[in-house]
C-alpha cells in the first residue's frame, strides 16, 4: 500500500473512533429492565412489551490505527452534540416461560471542519456516519406469573452494519473517501427481577459474546416503577467493555478498538 493510500485509512478510521462511541449512546444489548409478562396474564396467554430506551454513556480506553495509538475519554454530553438522527426501539413476546426478542436501532452522526489527526495531511474532513444494528434473542423464565422472582437464561445473535461518507478538504481539491463494515456477535447470559411489592422492582443482567469483536462483556442493574398496569419506567446503570480488533497487527491497515462503556440507563415499557 502507499504512503498516500496508508494516509487515507488512517483518516477513515480515526473518524470511525468517534463514531463507534456515538454509536454506543443508544446501543443496548436489548433493554436491561425488561419486565415481561403482564401481572395480569395467566402462564397460557401470548403478551408483548415495546421499550423506546436511551442510554447515556460515556466511553474510556484507546484506539490503534496502524502505527498510532489514541487514547479516548468523552463524555455523554461531548457525543450527544454530534448526534443528526436516532430511532431505537425493542420488543419483547412470549407465551409462558418461553420469550423472544427483538431489537432495532439506527443512528446518524456528523460533523463537519474536523482536524486530522494525521498532521502530516494538514487537512480538514467533513463527515457523514450512518449505523443499523438488529438483535434477534431467546431466553427461558424460571419464576414469574404471580411469584416474586424471575430468571431469564437467554442467548441471542446481533448484526451491525456501518457505513461512513467522508470529505477531505485538502488543496487544490476535495477528495471523497467511503467505509462500510458488517459483523456479527454472539452472545449468552442471564437476567434477574424481584418485585418490591406491588409497584418497585429491581433487575439485573450480565451477559457475554463475541464472533465480529474479539469479546464483549456487558453488566447492569436498576430499579423499576409500575406507573399502570401496562406502563412502566425504568432508570439504572450499565457497563460494557468492547474489544475489537480488525486487519494484521503492525500493518498500515490495522485497527484495534479497547473501550470501557459505562452511564444511566433510562427506558419506557408498555405492555400488551
Amino acid at each position: 500500500m502507499s504512503e498516500a493510500a496508508a494516509k487515507h485509512q488512517f483518516v477513515l478510521r480515526r473518524i470511525r473512533t468517534f463514531v463507534l462511541g456515538v454509536t454506543a449512546l443508544l446501543s443496548s444489548v436489548s433493554p436491561l429492565l425488561a419486565q415481561g409478562a403482564p401481572q395480569d396474564k395467566e402462564p397460557g396467554d401470548w403478551w408483548l412489551q415495546v421499550t423506546p430506551y436511551l442510554w447515556a454513556a460515556g466511553i474510556e480506553g484507546g484506539v490503534t490505527t496502524g502505527p498510532y495509538t489514541v487514547p479516548i475519554d468523552a463524555s455523554f454530553g461531548d457525543l450527544w452534540s454530534k448526534l443528526k438522527f436516532a430511532f431505537s426501539a425493542h420488543a419483547e413476546f412470549g407465551k409462558g416461560r418461553v420469550l423472544g426478542g427483538i431489537d432495532f436501532l439506527t443512528i446518524k452522526v456528523g460533523e463537519d471542519s474536523i482536524p486530522i489527526a494525521a498532521p502530516e495531511l494538514g487537512t480538514t474532513g467533513d463527515f457523514r456516519f450512518t449505523t443499523i444494528q438488529t438483535e434477534l434473542f431467546g431466553a427461558y423464565r424460571f419464576g414469574g406469573f404471580q411469584r416474586p422472582t424471575r430468571l431469564d437464561l437467554l442467548a441471542g445473535v446481533r448484526y451491525t452494519y456501518q457505513d461512513q461518507d467522508l470529505v477531505i478538504r485538502a488543496t487544490p481539491i476535495d477528495r471523497f473517501r467511503g467505509f462500510s463494515e458488517a459483523w456479527v456477535d454472539f452472545f449468552a447470559g442471564a437476567r434477574f427481577g424481584a418485585d418490591l411489592g406491588r409497584r418497585w422492582y429491581v433487575s439485573a443482567r450480565a451477559d457475554a459474546g463475541g464472533g465480529g469483536a474479539k469479546f464483549t462483556a456487558n453488566a447492569a442493574a436498576g430499579v423499576g416503577f409500575r406507573v399502570l398496569s401496562w406502563f412502566d419506567v425504568d432508570l439504572g446503570f450499565r457497563y460494557l467493555f468492547l474489544d475489537y480488533e480488525d486487519g494484521v497487527p503492525g500493518s498500515p491497515t490495522f485497527y484495534s478498538y479497547n473501550a470501557d462503556q459505562y452511564g444511566a440507563l433510562l427506558g419506557f415499557s408498555f405492555r400488551f
